[in-house]
């Protein structure tokens, strides 16, 4: 099977940069917290899930493309251009105006100017490997994970092309996937490197982004495929089985324990990568129909949908925006929502919308126009 367009997967979309945004732009810091506030900020807190599936979205849909270009002419640079096309222009023109156009102006915040001496690490993307190290900069803490993926779109399409084939990088995905396991519980049974490294480390998060390719390699081959549609719900079943007794033996998937870093990370990605084909499986399979199933419906809600369209612009914009105005413009408003929940909500609430106007406003005047040239690539 190929994969055209696939409404449910820009749900998913919408569902990870919600998920992101709970988590980074939240303002619940009560000291004492208990009852309905601790179990809100939990759920605030697990928002880091939300890169995770953005990862193995991310794994499915490259891995696909590659398989499905093989062996064309041009398949690599092409590849390559399209993905600059999508990616540069916001990411540049972020990073341009922080460290170039509002210096020169005399207008960059204070909370950027400490990085200055660590921004090449960004204009690289290299910040994932170097800012748990102490090289900064702490200011854009969001963008490593934009670093994790820039480095797989150079090195995945080299290992995809080179293989031939989806059986063999089906393999691979699985090997990969062990490799980076192992990774993070040699990094942290070692101490060699603080938390954050493994956190952020593209070696120690590869595994999402395998196990996505892993998907899309199960999707193009025709027994593999035929086996999933005979047993899908027995494994999504399973799937949901294994996050739920991890959950509990993680306590609730924390982002830097070592349980939760070593094994909370794979089974995570485990299921969202099969949360992910049967999505891509119901797409193919609604056609005119629609959607068959309620869970597949609420991921074709069109607000949903809508912000999945534009999760990338809303991803690199939403933690500046937070950090430069959303205390300040609470406080003349004079709201405190650090121990409420309602305040709280209504704070993601505005962040979203803005966050979701701008994104709107980036993609249609801007980076509408370097998208419309990756036809020349196709």
């Amino acid at each position: 099977m190929r994969t055209t367009y696939m409404p449910a997967l820009d749900g998913l979309r919408g569902l990870a940069i919600l998920l992101v945004m709970a988590h980074n732009a939240q303002l619940i810091e009560a000291p004492e917290m208990h009852g309905a506030t601790m179990a809100a900020q939990y759920l605030l807190n697990i928002g880091w899930i939300g890169v995770q599936l953005f990862f193995v979205l991310s794994g499915f849909l490259i891995t696909g493309i590659l398989l499905d270009t093989a062996g064309k002419p041009k398949a690599l640079p092409n590849f390559m251009v399209r993905r600059a096309l999508r990616i540069f222009p916001l990411y540049y023109t972020a990073l341009t105006l922080i460290f170039v156009i509002l210096p020169l102006l005399g207008m960059q915040p204070k909370i950027y100017q400490a990085e200055v001496p660590y921004q090449g690490w960004l204009w690289a993307y290299l910040v994932n490997w170097t800012a748990p190290l102490g090289w900064g900069p702490d200011s854009l803490p969001h963008f490593w994970s934009l670093s994790v993926e820039e480095q797989f779109y150079l090195f995945w399409p080299l290992l995809v092309f080179a293989l031939k084939g989806p059986a063999k990088v089906a393999w691979a995905c699985l090997i990969v996937s062990v490799l980076s396991l192992i990774s993070r519980a040699w990094l942290l049974h070692s101490g060699s490197v603080p938390t954050e490294a493994v956190y952020s480390w593209t070696i120690c998060r590869i595994d999402a982004l395998a196990l996505g390719g892993f998907a899309a390699a199960c999707w193009r081959m025709p027994a593999c495929a035929d086996w999933l549609k005979q047993h899908g719900t027995k494994l999504v079943a399973a799937a949901f089985i294994l996050f739920a007794v991890t959950g509990v033996w993680t306590h609730g998937y924390p982002r830097a324990t070592p349980k939760g870093m070593i094994y909370g990370y794979t089974v995570l990605a485990i299921l969202f990568a099969v949360i992910i084909y049967a999505a891509a499986w119901r797409d193919a399979q609604a056609g005119d129909a629609g959607p068959r199933s309620l869970w597949h419906k609420a991921l074709q809600f069109a607000p949903l949908r809508s912000i999945g369209k534009y999760s990338y612009g809303m991803y690199v914009i939403h933690k500046p925006l937070h950090d430069l105005f959303s205390k300040d413009v609470l406080n003349k408003l004079g709201i405190q929502p650090a121990g409420s929940i309602l305040y709280a909500s209504l704070h993601m609430v505005g962040i979203v919308a803005v966050t979701y106007v701008a994104a709107w406003l980036s993609y249609n005047l801007y980076e509408i126009h370097f998208l419309k040239l990756k036809q020349r690539f196709a």
